[in-house]
């Protein structure tokens, strides 16, 4: 052993003195870029070797994106950029760690998506945002890849449970700085409007609930997201993020009715919330809804056109639709707006928005995508995977997002991809016996 250990040494001085010397040659030429070279290198090796480093960025990226200002038309987006560094950092972890890989029928569906999703970006004559959103939906494949193979790390979970709320109490609390300060009408951020703000909230509520199990400080500051969040959803006056939140009320009601008191105690927090907000801001409020209300009959007839548009689309195209990003485009083209018309950008409508751009066959694999990562959710839950009641938070979440996205489209903002993968981590993991 110490001859092994002199001939290590012997090995890596050499070397250890030759880096020394050439990071000191090129401090003396350009010390700046050394210095950055310097931490660029210092950060990988913090992302590879502490691998939730770069786990927990991403998942803060999803929620936080909405309040970051960057180009519209840039193909680099925060979420993308340290999706990539995630994605890397984790590879190399992989490699270096000898982590088993885990691939399943859950991850060939959302695989399959993207394949679709990269096929029918070939078909498209100008690809600027077709391959835009298809990047961005290859960095949520890659969030929802990384988070699944995590099983058994509870630690890591309860993490990313807690990163989420905070960013998304964050996000919140800058939405309604927006609102009650006068600059907007509802509470929403430069690259989210009300419906992204409302759908991030909710789908997260569950999960910031989950975190109630905490105690002494930890709860109170739980409780106080808890509040941050609700009030934030009710100033988005988002009607399918409501909706979505009451199917996952019914959803506890009639499948899980043992948490009897966390249902009124939510119930009593969010008439708590909405006294308050309407004692604080009555008349920003009302202004509120006064201007939603104003355009809710303009926006039901919309969204009803593009519905039947995006419908006649997804028969037209079943096999690859129309292309990714390409709805907004048809629908001028289709409803003969003028010039300079603000257009309707997306479908409001999750499934149709698929079936329109990617094709039938991808949005059969949606559906299938959420419907495993809701059995899977449940299962771990019934089959004590994971960190107790987490599964049955995911579920809800998920539920949440599935009927929300009746009226919305969502499928490519981070909710659905992370949840779906702590679902699939979780039910992956050998649990105890079922109670």
């Amino acid at each position: 052993m110490p001859t092994r250990r002199l001939a290590l040494e012997q090995l890596v001085a050499p070397g250890a003195i030759a880096l020394a010397a050439g990071l000191a040659l090129c401090a003396s030429i350009a010390p700046l870029t050394t210095l950055l070279a310097l931490g660029a290198v210092t950060a990988a090796a913090v992302c590879i070797v502490w691998i939730e480093v770069p786990v927990l960025a991403l998942v803060a990226s999803g929620p936080l994106e909405l309040a970051v200002t960057y180009h519209s038309q840039s193909q680099l987006s925060p979420t993308k950029v340290v999706g990539a560094v995630a994605f890397a950092s984790f590879a190399l972890n992989a490699v270096i760690t000898r982590r088993p890989i885990v691939f399943d029928r859950t991850h060939a569906v959302v695989f399959g998506i993207l394949a679709l999703a990269l096929l029918s970006t070939l078909q498209v004559n100008d690809t600027g945002d077709a391959v835009s959103t298809t990047t961005r939906y290859a960095s949520f494949v890659l969030l929802f890849f990384i988070i699944s193979q995590f099983s058994n790390d509870h630690r890591l979970q309860r993490l990313i449970v807690w990163t989420l709320s905070i960013a998304s109490t964050v996000v919140g609390f800058l939405a309604v700085r927006e609102f009650l300060s006068g600059h907007e009408l509802l509470a929403r951020l430069p690259e989210g409007d009300p419906n992204d703000v409302a759908f991030v909230l909710a789908t997260t509520l569950p999960l910031t609930f989950w975190l109630l199990r905490e105690r002494g400080l930890r709860r109170v500051a739980v409780v106080a997201m808890l509040g941050m969040l609700a009030v934030a959803i009710i100033l988005t006056f988002s009607r399918g993020a409501l909706v979505g939140l009451a199917a996952g009320l019914l959803w506890k009601l009639i499948v899980d009715r043992r948490q009897l008191k966390v249902i009124l105690a939510a119930a009593v927090l969010a008439g708590a919330v909405i006294g308050l907000v309407v004692y604080l801001a009555g008349d920003r409020v009302d202004t509120g809804l006064r201007a939603k209300e104003k355009v809710a009959g303009a926006n039901v007839s919309s969204r009803l056109e593009a519905w039947r548009l995006a419908a006649g689309l997804a028969v037209d195209h079943p096999l690859l639709g129309i292309g990714p990003g390409e709805f907004r485009n048809r629908y001028v083209a289709a409803t003969g707006r003028l010039p300079g018309t603000p257009p309707l950008k997306v479908v409001h409508n999750a499934y149709l928005d698929i079936a329109a751009e990617l094709g039938i066959v991808a949005a059969i694999l949606f559906v299938a995508y959420l419907v495993m990562s809701i059995v899977r959710g449940w299962t771990a839950n019934v089959r004590r995977r994971g960190p107790p009641g987490l599964g049955a938070s995911v579920t809800i979440a998920l539920v949440i997002g599935s009927v929300a996205t009746l009226t919305l489209s969502e499928q490519y903002f981070a909710p659905f991809w992370l949840l779906g993968g702590l679902a699939t981590a979780l039910w992956h993991e050998r649990g105890r016996p079922a109670a």
